[in-house]
């Protein structure tokens, strides 16, 4: 496997880019389906008492929504991925710490990251996308931050949905949902797995030190601060779990 992806932060993660095995026709003919009526955006399922997304909910307030972005501009080194990763990730109804988990996985937020794999197929972009899986689409396009981000996420909402949890709707991404459905999922995507939910959990406690950090320090007007008192009491699931 030849892989021209470097990756910047080390801390975050430490593996190469396992090399995805394309899904069969029958499961790609299902999954364009799903692309091709997916422009529009995905209703969104919060649920606040069970496990409010502190970082989504921040993003839907206009008051908020530029710092998230810097937030993640400062994570990813660019203002562009920043913003086309959470945008694609409120319409495809993703958390978006799990969104730039799952990109760091794959790409390092390189957007000209691409993997050769032993079937001969390739992998592209923030999100790398499968030649074999994306037959039609142009070979810039797999370096446009924008596609790439939509049709990664718009495939990764697909296997969440056929799978029904996040762990096999990662592995489905990663090996493909027909050796998930009848090989089983291979030790090392179980690894990769793990390393973006680990990420996801750390995007999280990042953003909410980040976010506390905003609040009481560039905050001094009493009735602002009682207003980010309030936000900040839907912090404690994420620190909690």
């Amino acid at each position: 496997m030849t892989v021209s992806c470097n990756r910047g932060n080390a801390d975050l993660a430490e593996a190469l880019i396992p090399a995805p095995e394309p899904a069969g026709v029958a499961d790609d003919a299902d999954r364009d389906s799903f692309l091709i009526a997916s422009p529009k955006p995905a209703p969104l399922f919060l649920n606040l008492e069970e496990r409010p997304d502190i970082i989504l909910l921040s993003y839907l307030d206009p008051a908020l929504r530029e710092r998230v972005v810097a937030f993640f501009r400062d994570l990813t080194g660019s203002h562009k991925i920043a913003a086309v990763v959470l945008s694609n990730a409120v319409m495809f109804d993703i958390p978006p710490a799990l969104a730039f988990a799952l990109c760091w996985e794959e790409s390092s937020y390189k957007p000209q990251a691409i993997n050769l794999n032993r079937n001969d197929t390739i992998d592209r972009g923030l999100f790398q996308l499968n030649s074999a899986s994306f037959p039609n689409l142009e070979v810039e396009d797999f370096y446009d931050p924008e596609v790439n981000s939509r049709l990664g996420l718009a495939h990764l909402r697909w296997c969440l949905n056929t799978a029904g949890t996040e762990v096999a709707g990662l592995a489905m991404y990663n090996a493909g949902i027909y050796r998930v459905r009848s090989v089983g999922t291979p030790k090392n995507t179980l690894d990769y797995v793990s390393r973006i939910l680990k990420n996801q959990r750390r995007i999280e406690e990042l953003f909410k030190a980040e976010y506390s950090r905003i609040a009481w320090t560039e905050t001094e007007e009493p009735e602002k601060k009682e207003k980010f008192s309030l936000r900040l009491s839907l912090l404690t699931p994420l620190g909690g779990r």
